[in-house]
């Protein structure tokens, strides 16, 4: 189940430059299934007027203008619940995540 999640209201900054996901035992890049892009993870900081969140980000290709510290414009926003043995919780995917500067979006 994925669950859409409204992002009104809520400023993203980037924690961590863009990184690359990887298969934790081979080691091999991880791949999209739908766009065939590789899958890159990105840290934001969620502030809304209610407080501040840290979410670890999945998106399909390299997100553009992606610099720590700086504001990010994060499309599609979903979650998605899991389970795996005794472990479970929320992984967060997004559609594109893009640098934002002076209110504009980075291309």
């Amino acid at each position: 189940m994925r669950l859409n999640i409204n992002t009104a209201g809520v400023v993203f900054l980037a924690t961590r430059p863009a990184e690359q996901r990887t298969d934790r035992e081979t080691g091999a890049v991880r791949i999209d299934r739908e766009s065939g892009l590789p899958l890159f993870q990105v840290q934001v900081a969620a502030l809304d007027s209610s407080g501040g969140e840290v979410l670890a980000v999945s998106v399909p290709g390299q997100p553009q203008g992606v610099t720590v510290g700086s504001p990010v414009v994060i499309e599609g926003l979903v979650a998605i619940p899991w389970s795996q043995g005794e472990r479970s919780g929320v992984a967060y995917r997004a559609t594109a995540i893009r640098g934002e500067t002076r209110g504009k979006t980075t291309e």
